[in-house]
């Protein structure tokens, strides 16, 4: 699948924010902006680089909708600057997703997702 092509799949955002951590050391490397299934935008620190992979899991911040833990395997494909010094954004391609945490991203982005689109209208 082409780059242009992965840009039309419909971007969800969740109802609630989700974590990313680092599967090899435990921290948080951000938070989720927009996902679909192959791949995410995310909110991270300066730790963040081009062209690097990350094992992470997507975990719920909200007691109140918690969610199963998703594990995947990313490649973290380009970074931006933000406006605050120590925030980048991070455009990422998921690479290697199970079976089962393919099912529970699937079902997480039925259960809290809103098109990205539909934003503006609400």
């Amino acid at each position: 699948m082409t780059e242009d092509e992965r840009r039309r799949l419909p971007r969800h955002q969740l109802d609630q924010q989700v974590e990313l951590i680092d599967q090899v050391n435990g921290t948080s490397l951000g938070v989720l902006v927009n996902i679909h299934m192959e791949g995410l935008l995310m909110m991270g620190g300066l730790s963040m680089k081009p062209d690097h992979l990350y094992q992470v899991k997507l975990q719920s911040v909200s007691s109140s909708h918690p969610f199963d833990t998703v594990e995947l395997t990313m490649d973290c494909m380009w970074t931006r600057a933000m406006g605050q010094q120590d925030r980048v954004w991070a455009g990422c391609q998921i690479i290697d997703l199970s079976f089962e945490n393919r099912q529970r991203l699937a079902q997480l982005i039925d259960l809290f997702a809103v098109e990205v689109g539909e934003l503006s209208t609400r």
